[in-house]
């Protein structure tokens, strides 16, 4: 068994994010990484990461209105007027409902500027798309590298500092204790065998199920199925995934 205070599933930008982040505030971090350390930073590694921004210092002038019209999603109209509660007010219902919250969409563009700015400080260097997309007029920015770049900037960082990577390690499921509180996860190592990692907070940071045809055909239907050709994607396998015998687990990543 493994003992931290902080356990980080996943090796993208989120979760190399999250960890970093952790550790400069002094925890100490494992992250689990279902990749080999060659194929590390799921999806994050193949994008371009463009960034709806005017510079280092400023979102896109249609950065808010254009998550609030894309985000989807769908509020109840009798509930809107609890929206303009304080949020720690809003009933529970409301909490459910998957829509734009106008606030955390403000707190994303204000907190934008200063996370590229932390990102500069570990060697991500950012330049302009001089050439407008079609669909919009507004700026774009990137890492010099795309995706790569940030997860090499980011691993590189946290494993300075004395952070762990686990690699070919699988999270399976979390670890509750008997009042529901999640104290930990537990996983498959490199050799298949189980293993479980216990500390004071679990952050997930491990994507979605875009790789696994079973879950995509389950939740989303029989259409949603199709050939991708995307490095990543064979790693973005949510809660299923079989294992070199060919039994079935359940897994986070």
């Amino acid at each position: 068994m493994f003992e931290t205070d902080v356990i980080v599933v996943g090796c993208g930008a989120a979760g190399l994010s999250a960890a970093v982040a952790a550790q400069q505030n002094g925890a100490r971090v494992i992250v689990l990484e279902r990749a080999p350390i060659e194929e590390r930073g799921g999806n994050t590694r193949y994008t371009g990461s463009w960034l709806r921004m005017k510079s280092v210092d400023e979102v896109s002038g249609d950065f808010t209105e254009h998550f609030a019209a894309n985000a989807g999603g769908y509020l109840d109209p009798s509930l809107v007027h609890e929206t303009s509660k304080d949020r720690d007010n809003w009933p529970p219902n409301l909490r459910a409902m998957s829509f734009a919250d106008p606030e955390v969409v403000a707190t994303f563009a204000e907190q934008a500027p200063p996370t590229l700015r932390w990102l500069q400080g570990m060697g991500v260097r950012f330049e302009k798309l001089e050439v407008p997309f079609l669909t919009s007029v507004q700026p774009r920015m990137a890492p010099h590298g795309g995706g790569f770049a940030l997860v090499e900037a980011l691993a590189t960082e946290f494993e300075k500092n004395g952070g762990v990577i686990h690699y070919n390690t699988a999270a399976q499921s979390l670890i509750q204790n008997d009042d529901g509180a999640v104290i930990g996860v537990r996983a498959t190592d490199p050799r298949n065998k189980p293993s479980e990692y216990r500390g004071k907070a679990v952050i997930l940071g491990c994507g979605g199920f875009e790789g696994n045809a079973e879950m995509m055909t389950r939740y989303l239907g029989a259409l949603a199925v199709f050939t991708l050709n995307v490095q990543g994607l064979p790693l973005q396998q949510g809660r299923r995934h079989r294992d070199g015998a060919g039994h079935r687990r359940r897994a986070l990543r």
